[in-house]
């Protein structure tokens, strides 16, 4: 088209259309549309075409997160698309650590930093307390400077007022 794009997507392979010998979707994005490019394969038969869908990756992921920091590989799980993709109904999510974030800070001060946990002797690497150090070193650092940055504005609304009056 004449039109310039603004991005593109691709649909994967478990999306697309098996009936009708679908073998790849973009998503062309423009100012104020998404053009959907279909690309298909002429053929005369309506059976299954082996030879343009072979089996491909599902969405279930071969390695829990937890395992690919370990540094494990692991090939995807692949399916076939012989009867159309089917998604799968139990897609829980499995939360193996606790989420640091459940730790509400204390609100006495107006910019209060988040309290660091104590440190413990589980079985949690000095890796992974090492990074866990260096992320809330950074959340303090932003929770100043939103801080800094809401007194200046407070202090920009201010004066704005007096000029204003």
């Amino acid at each position: 088209s004449k039109e310039p794009q603004r991005g593109m997507g691709y649909m994967p392979k478990r999306g697309l259309d098996v009936n009708k010998c679908e073998i790849a979707r973009f998503f062309k994005l423009h100012e104020r549309k998404c053009e959907p490019i279909i690309m298909t394969v002429p053929r005369k038969s309506d059976l299954f075409q082996d030879d343009l869908y072979p089996d491909t990756a599902g969405p279930e992921a071969a390695l829990e997160a937890e395992e690919w920091f370990e540094g494990k590989n692991a090939d995807p799980i692949l399916i076939s698309l012989k009867h159309g993709y089917i998604p799968g109904k139990n897609r829980d999510l499995k939360v193996v650590k606790k989420n640091i974030l459940d730790s509400k800070p204390t609100a006495n001060k107006k910019c209060d930093l988040i309290s660091i946990p104590k440190k413990t002797t589980d079985t949690a690497s000095v890796q992974n307390e090492a990074k866990l150090d260096e992320i809330l070193k950074e959340i303090k650092s932003i929770k100043d400077t939103i801080c800094n940055q809401d007194e200046r504005i407070s202090k920009l609304e201010q004066q704005m007022a007096k000029i204003a009056a």
